[in-house]
């Protein structure tokens, strides 16, 4: 099923169940796939984790249980980082080769096989297995509780407050990063936009007319992003004495991926100013229009667009 809240959900409480249920369910179901190599099912379940994590903060202010179940799927997550970051550095190494004449490739290709061989090293080694089978014992936990979570509150309240925080935090943090900008600044303003984001898909079906191309724009913002975090992360392993070649090589690889960098945050920066722009208070007023209207039944026509 869709990452949505429906209609016929009785309220965010039933939502909450059967949202998280079902992505847990999916999480799991990618752990047992054979048909999926390492790399896809940690990828998967970190995906899962990160939109359950995004449906939690929405209904945080009438959530009692939120810190604790919050917690528990980061650390599912956090267990698993370390066999994402393998085989994300081959992918980021050849978005940056892309932007290269064929003919200046083959003098990185040793940075890419050593890549590739920390990757192989990390999909085999016997841990990756052990950690794929605490995150399966774990989510199977979690399922189990997530079938009986309740909300203080059953009705739109906490889900507008729990958007405006997410927004309000998307908004400050982007203006911090703009006046500073650094890896870990840049990395806290991705965390809010990709909650935002989660949100707008979530209550996408209360206008899909005005949602769906906020979410076109969020999903462009959050992978410019996440290609960003990539890039800062390949700088940093690129290591001269580390059997990625000469010295060199190294050093003109590693300008490039900066290079490649600073591109992404100016696109990033241009875009999330367009997104981010409307201040918070209308946002939140104009989303609950939308949800009253939906639930009520009538169309969100032309007298529910921003400014009305």
């Amino acid at each position: 099923m869709p990452y949505r809240i429906r209609k016929k959900d009785t309220g965010p409480q039933d939502a909450l169940r059967r949202i998280a249920c079902e992505q847990i369910d999916r999480a799991l179901a990618e752990l047992d796939d054979p048909g999926l190599d390492t790399a896809t099912r940690v990828h998967q379940v970190r995906k899962r984790c990160k939109k359950t994590r995004g449906l939690l903060r929405l209904v945080r202010p009438a959530f009692a249980n939120y810190a604790a179940e919050n917690a528990a799927l980061r650390d599912i997550g956090r267990g698993l980082s370390g066999l994402r970051d393998a085989s994300t550095l081959v992918e980021t190494c050849d978005r940056v080769a892309a932007e290269l004449d064929p003919a200046s490739v083959a003098a990185y290709a040793p940075i890419r096989a050593r890549l590739v061989l920390d990757a192989k090293r990390v999909a085999w080694d016997d841990q990756t297995a052990d950690r794929l089978q605490s995150a399966r014992a774990a989510l199977t936990f979690l399922r189990g509780r997530a079938a009986g979570w309740t909300l203080d509150d059953d009705g739109f309240r906490p889900l507008r407050k729990g958007m405006a925080r997410t927004y309000d935090r998307a908004r400050r943090t982007m203006d911090a990063a703009w006046r500073t900008p650094t890896e870990q600044t840049l990395h806290d303003w991705r965390k809010w936009v990709k909650y935002h984001r989660s949100h707008c898909r979530l209550l996408a079906p209360t206008h899909p007319e005005m949602m769906s191309p906020r979410l076109d724009a969020l999903d462009q913002l959050s992978d410019l992003l996440g290609r960003h975090h990539d890039a800062c992360v390949l700088e940093e392993r690129l290591e001269p004495a580390d059997d990625f070649g000469s010295d060199t090589d190294v050093a003109g690889f590693a300008a490039l991926v900066r290079a490649h960098r600073m591109t992404l945050e100016e696109e990033a920066f241009a875009l999330g100013r367009l997104i981010l722009a409307e201040e918070t208070k209308p946002l939140a007023k104009r989303l609950r229009r939308y949800w009253k209207a939906w639930r009520k039944g009538r169309s969100n026509d032309a007298g529910l667009l921003p400014g009305a």
